[in-house]
C-alpha cells in the first residue's frame, strides 16, 4: 500500500508536523476565542483542522465541521448546516423534536435509509424563506449546548458566504455569534485574500473579530524525515540530499510533496528500489503529462496579459508593479498588470506570500516552463 497521501483529508501516519499550530488552535479555540486560519491551497489546512478536531473531542467538546463550499443558496445552507449539527447529537430524535420547537419555517422529521439507519430530513412549510427562519438556524447550537456542553463550529471556505446575499448574511451570522456564549468558531478558506479582507477591512461584519493565524510552509528538516521514516516502509532508502531535492520539485506545499513521493514510490516498486534525482524528476515530469489536458486547458482560458504576466512570474514574482520588472518582461502598463495579475489571485492560479507573488501548483509551473 502507497505509504503516501494526497486529495483527500490526509489522518493518522499520512500526517505529520504541525504540532505548535495545532496547540496554538486547540488553546485558543478551548478557551472561548475565535480564530481564523490563513493559508494558500493545498498547504494542509483541512487536514489540520481535522486533527484539532481529534483534539478537542477529547476534551468533551462537540465539534461541527461545516463546508460552504457546495452551499448555493440560503435553503441549502439551512439543509447542510442542520444536518451538521445534528449529525453531533447522541440523541437524534430528541434533538429533531426540540428543533421542531426552536425553528419556525421548517418541518424537520427523521426517515430511515434502506439499511434501516435513522437519517434528518426537513421540509420548508412557507414558500418564502424568512430571516426568521435563519435566524432560529444560526442560534440552534446555543439552545443544543444549553450549557452542557461546548460547542466548535468549524465554516471551512467560509469566504462562499458571499454567494449568500453577501454582506446582509455576514451582519446576520456575526451578530448572532456575539450573542452566543457557548459556541466557538473557527473560519478557513482557501481564497486567503478575500478572507483576509472579511476579518482585516473595518468595514465588514467581521472586522477583528477572531484572532488571525496564518499557515506557513512546513520546516524541511520535519518533511525530511516523514520522507524517510514512510519510504523505508517499504524498505526503500532516500537520503536527506534527495529528500530536500523531492521538496524543492513539489515547491515545499504538503499536498504536491505526498503526490510526487507517491508517484515516485509507485515508479520505485515497480522498477528499482534505488532512489535518485533523475527518478525524482522524471516522476514530475510524469505528473506534468498526466495532468498536461488539464493545465492546457487552463492556460489557454487566460488573457494575453494574463500569459505574459505568468511566464515573467516564472523568473520572479518580486516587485511585479514595478517600472523595472515592467521593463523587463515586456509588460503591459501598471493598470493592467494589476487587473491581470487579481484575475489569476480570484481563480488560485497565482497566490501571494510576503509581498511575493507565485504560482501556486508547482506542477503547473513546470507546465509553463515547458510550453509556454
Amino acid at each position: 500500500m502507497n505509504p503516501f497521501s494526497y486529495g483527500s483529508i490526509v489522518k493518522g501516519p499520512y500526517f505529520y508536523d504541525r504540532v505548535p499550530e495545532c496547540k496554538r488552535i486547540v488553546s485558543t479555540l478551548s478557551s472561548g476565542n475565535n480564530i481564523v486560519l490563513f493559508a494558500p491551497r493545498r498547504y494542509g489546512k483541512t487536514s489540520l483542522v481535522f486533527r484539532v478536531i481529534e483534539e478537542l473531542e477529547k476534551m468533551d467538546t462537540i465539534c461541527v465541521y461545516f463546508d460552504f463550499m457546495p452551499i448555493y443558496s440560503r435553503e441549502s445552507f439551512i439543509e447542510a448546516y442542520s444536518k451538521a449539527i445534528l449529525a453531533k447529537q447522541s440523541n437524534l430524535q430528541r434533538a429533531v423534536k426540540s428543533m421542531a420547537t426552536w425553528v419556525k419555517g421548517i418541518r424537520p422529521k427523521i426517515v430511515f435509509d434502506q439499511s434501516g439507519n435513522p437519517e434528518f430530513s426537513l421540509d420548508f412549510t412557507d414558500d418564502i424563506l424568512t430571516e426568521k427562519t435563519l435566524e432560529d438556524i444560526l442560534d440552534l447550537p446555543e439552545k443544543l449546548a444549553s450549557g452542557r456542553k461546548r460547542f466548535v463550529i468549524i465554516f471551512d471556505e467560509f469566504q462562499e458566504i458571499n454567494k449568500l446575499n453577501g454582506e446582509n448574511f455576514e451582519k446576520l451570522l456575526r451578530s448572532k455569534i456575539q450573542q452566543q456564549q457557548y459556541i466557538t468558531y473557527m473560519f478557513l478558506g482557501s481564497r486567503t485574500h478575500l478572507l483576509s479582507d472579511m476579518f482585516n477591512n473595518k468595514a465588514r461584519s467581521f472586522y477583528n473579530s477572531a484572532m488571525m493565524m496564518q499557515l506557513d510552509l512546513l520546516p524541511e528538516n520535519e518533511t525530511i524525515s516523514f520522507l524517510r521514516s514512510r519510504f523505508a516502509l517499504s524498505n526503500i532508502t532516500i537520503d536527506e540530499a534527495d529528500a530536500a531535492f523531492l521538496i524543492e520539485q513539489a515547491g515545499n506545499i504538503p499536498y504536491y510533496i505526498q503526490l510526487l513521493a507517491a508517484e515516485v514510490w509507485q515508479y520505485l516498486i515497480a522498477s528499482t528500489k534505488v532512489l535518485n534525482t533523475t527518478i525524482i524528476k522524471e516522476c514530475a515530469e510524469g505528473i506534468v503529462d498526466l495532468k498536461s489536458d488539464f493545465y492546457f486547458e487552463l492556460y489557454d482560458r487566460q488573457s494575453p496579459n494574463q500569459k505574459k504576466l505568468l511566464k515573467s512570474l516564472l523568473v520572479s514574482g518580486e516587485n511585479v508593479f514595478s517600472a523595472d520588472y515592467t521593463k523587463r518582461f515586456r509588460l503591459s502598463a501598471t493598470s493592467t498588470t494589476q487587473k491581470a495579475l487579481q484575475g489569476l489571485v480570484e481563480t488560485g492560479i497565482i497566490e501571494k506570500t510576503g509581498g511575493i507573488y507565485f504560482i501556486s501548483d508547482p506542477f503547473f509551473k513546470r507546465f509553463l516552463s515547458r510550453y509556454a
